[in-house]
Formats: C-alpha cells, structure tokens, sequence
C-alpha cells in the first residue's frame, strides 16, 4: 500500500483543488460527488468536511469502499481507494475544517461534520498529460458526428448539453474497477455529442481504463472552473478507433441549492396536508 507522503500532504491539505469521490448508491449504481475538502489524516487516513447535507454522506456507509481523484492548482493529480469507517462532529479535526478560510468565510454554512476513511492506496503525483489532452479533444470534436446515436431522445437539457460539449471544461469518468473499488479517469477529452451520448477517447490515459468493460455501468462528472457540475449515467460502449462513448440514462445536478435527480423526471406531488 501506498502511504502519503509528507510533500504530498501540503498539496491535500489546500481546499483549492478539485477532490472528487466515486462511490454505489442506494441503487447499487456508481455515482460520483465533489469533495473539495478531502485530504489526508497522516499518511494513511483521510478526511473530509461536511457542509452540504446530500446522500453521497450515507453511500460512503452503505457501501464503504470508494475511490477518489484529486488534482492541485498545477494540474497534478492522484488517485486512490478508501474505506469509510465513521464521522465526528467535533474535536481537532472539526476545529481545523472550521478555521479554514475557505469554508469559514465562503460557503453557506461552516463544517457540521468530519468523515473518516482508512486509506486502501493512493498514486503517485502525476501531472495532467495536456499535450494528450488537446490531440484527442481535436479527434472527438472531429469524429463525434459519427457518434450522435438517436438524436430523437431527449436526456439532457440544452444547458447540460451544451455544458458537457465545451472544449474548456473537465471531465471524469467513474466506474467499478476489477478489484471491486470505485476508480475515477480523467476524460477531459469527452464531449457531448447529442442529448443522450457522451463520446471520448480512451487516450492518453488508455492503461488507467484498460479495465473498463463493454457494457459497463459508469458516471460521468462533467466540471467547469467556475464550479459548476452536472453528473450523468449511463451503460458505456466501446466503438472502433480508441474510442468509446456511454448512452445516458440519469442525470444528477449536483450542485447547490437544490441537488437531485433531474432525469429521469421526478413527479412534483401535491402538498394537501399540514
């Protein structure tokens, strides 16, 4: 097992970075959450804060074995597994979180509570291969056309698609590895090719997907600078040519005030008693 290391534990330890966990949800499905806050407790645990109330804090219980991603400002990034184990809602830890600029001064509410995980393995440090990157956006921007599937189902809305089409956005993909934990890719190359497909290359980071399957279960969380997000679900296909594409069946807005499922629609029913 990897352990962290006190170099990489002052990079964990800045809530400026893009933290994300995959984990199963009540549904047995892969789902994905931003965790901003996630960092190290010593070289073989983590933590992260809780101010925002929303089911991924009891997915993390249901089913304990996750896997994160984590990327600085430099665009360096790790991977890893955890287990859950508990939470507190006070102590040195809660102390910490709570003094934190960020979540002192920035967020709606401050750190209600720490959740704890035993660390499984963590990766090495490993830049964002850029160069990468930008050839195999240029490749799907140029082949999606060939990809767009049934253009008649309507999935997403014109925002989301839109969201999920941009060149400058980030894009992860999270799926069930062969170990049985939760993994998380970057696919910052994917892009949306219609209202229900999201289309990518396995390249650059084809060794980290080498255990994605045809046929496979994913989540794909779609991440803009500014924060915005929207989480989509689907089975994942693989086509001809180092590429692959998932068909959406779920979406999830993830962000603040009112996270939730977004499709398929959720019926509004009345309020007839108080």
């Amino acid at each position: 097992m990897n352990k962290v290391s006190a170099k990489d534990a002052l990079d964990l330890d800045n809530p400026y970075k893009v933290a994300l966990v995959a984990m199963l949800d009540d549904k047995n499905d892969i789902h994905m959450t931003l965790l901003s806050s996630l960092m190290n407790k010593g070289e073989d645990k983590m933590m992260f804060g809780e101010f925002i109330v929303g089911g991924s804090k009891k997915f993390i219980y249901q089913n304990p074995n996750t896997g994160f991603f984590i990327m600085n400002t430099n665009k360096e990034f790790w991977t890893g597994k955890m287990h859950f184990t508990h939470s507190d809602t006070e102590g040195e830890d809660y102390i910490h979180f709570n003094e934190m600029p960020l979540y002192r001064f920035n967020t709606y509410f401050g750190v209600n509570t720490v959740h704890y995980a035993d660390l499984i393995d963590i990766s090495e440090k490993q830049p964002l291969n850029m160069g990468g990157i930008i050839k195999n956006a240029l490749k799907v921007t140029f082949f999606k056309p060939f990809f767009a599937g049934d253009k008649t189902k309507k999935v997403l809305r014109p925002w989301s698609q839109k969201f999920l089409a941009a060149l400058a956005g980030l894009m992860f993909i999270g799926y069930v590895g062969e170990d049985g934990f939760p993994k998380i890719v970057p696919i910052i190359q994917g892009q949306s090719v219609s209202s229900s497909r999201i289309v990518f290359t396995m390249k650059p980071y084809d060794k980290m997907l080498s255990d994605l399957k045809d046929g496979a279960r994913v989540a794909i969380y779609g991440l803009s600078l500014a924060m915005e997000g929207v989480l989509v679900k689907g089975k994942f296909t693989k086509a001809k040519g180092d590429f692959g594409y998932m068909d959406i069946d779920t979406v999830f807005n993830p962000c603040p005030p009112k996270h939730g499922y977004v499709y398929p629609e959720v019926e509004n029913v009345a309020v007839t008693e108080f």
